[in-house]
């Protein structure tokens, strides 16, 4: 079995013509980790994935794998092997030929190559099924089997894109899974290309989230979701509400923030971070607040607004508020909790949390105005 290989990209840059797809990245992903490249279309995760392939090459920087730099190597002198979306089967053969296809070009004897490619199927649990075409296989099979292909050949590095994105949502659960489960079997480093966000934070021992072909974030995804560290993170992810205002005061490691509409949070921070008068983005988790009917008097850590929308999720109910200014607030409820509790759409609502669950997005102090809400809102 071939080692996995760290990867690291310094100062890595792609431009299409006056497009900067991605724009002076680094980005150090260690040997045998699961990461996730996460971001909308048109961030530059796909261009990401295929410059560590080998099927384009960065206007500037350097890409090292395994410590080598590869810049200018053909994808096959890599060490990688690469998941299309498309799985990019042949119809005409069978499931076996097709996992043993890389091994044939590489001239790998017929008895050898079918023995090895048995062995694989064997590893994704379609033995049984060797024999069959393509045609004849469900589409989580037909996964497989390009998974299969992909690795038979013990890259130090699986590059995949958006391998889940043709299966339905059952099947995106197992295959989830099921990627994992042989990410840690064969130790290798995978590097999965998604915009979906809980698809990377299911998956991923480090997650990447991407915006404009920039870095806004990367780490472990428990510290993406619960502490993302701008707005734009923060929103992309999910879970977190973003509240804007400007420094009013800072002492013992408390802050004061207010907004014009007469909003007042409170949270723990650092002196030095902010001076006073200068803007602040704060999150809350949406788990995090607590509801009640009717709009209470001004307090700290609380806003009111009309309850716009109520989605059961099962274990939770999604409330979705507009506060002033016409701005969305979400809370998620435990089902018990919301049914003692319930409010109704249109009803005048108070939402509020502990200071102890604000969080300081830490990468808009001293980078951004006063935050005028980036499009990105998980459902």
């Amino acid at each position: 079995m071939t080692q996995a290989s760290d990867i690291e990209l310094v100062g890595v840059t792609k431009r299409f013509a006056d497009l900067v797809a991605v724009d002076a990245i680094d980005l150090t992903i260690p040997a045998g980790t699961y990461c996730c490249l996460l971001g909308p279309s048109g961030c530059g995760k796909t261009t990401i994935l295929r410059m560590i392939a080998g099927h384009e090459e960065p206007t500037e920087g350097v890409i090292r794998i395994g410590g080598d730099n590869v810049v200018g190597l053909p994808p096959v002198r890599r060490g990688t092997a690469m998941m299309f979306q498309s799985y990019a089967l042949f119809p005409h053969m069978t499931v076996l030929d097709n996992v043993a296809y890389n091994l044939r070009m590489r001239g790998v004897g017929k008895a050898e190559r079918r023995e090895r490619a048995r062995a694989m199927l064997d590893k994704v649990q379609l033995g049984p099924l060797a024999l069959r075409m393509p045609a004849q296989l469900s589409g989580g099979q037909q996964q497989r089997v390009a998974l299969a292909r992909a690795i038979i050949t013990n890259p130090r590095v699986l590059l995949l894109d958006e391998p889940l994105s043709a299966l339905d949502e059952y099947l995106r659960l197992q295959m989830r899974s099921e990627l994992r489960r042989l990410q840690r079997e064969l130790g290798i480093t995978f590097v999965h290309v998604t915009h979906t966000q809980l698809e990377a934070i299911a998956v991923a021992d480090v997650v990447v989230v991407m915006d404009q072909g920039h870095i806004e974030q990367a780490a472990a995804p428990e510290v993406i979701y619960a502490t993302p560290q701008s707005a734009y993170v923060a929103r992309f992810m999910g879970g977190h509400n973003v509240l804007s205002g400007r420094l009013a005061q800072i002492a013992g490691g408390l802050a004061a923030i207010e907004n014009d509409r007469g909003g007042r949070f409170e949270l723990a921070m650092e002196e030095g971070l902010a001076a006073r008068g200068d803007p602040v983005n704060v999150s809350i988790r949406r788990d995090r607040v607590a509801l009640e009917n009717g709009a209470a008097a001004a307090g700290i850590n609380r806003v009111s607004g009309t309850v716009d929308a109520i989605e059961y999720q099962g274990a939770f109910v999604k409330v979705t508020m507009r506060i002033a200014g016409d701005e969305e607030f979400v809370a998620y409820l435990r089902d018990d909790q919301f049914l003692k509790r319930p409010v109704a759409i249109g009803d005048i609502a108070t939402a509020s949390w502990q200071r102890d669950d604000l969080h300081l997005l830490r990468a808009d102090l001293g980078r951004v105005a006063l935050d005028a809400g980036r499009p990105y809102q998980n459902p």
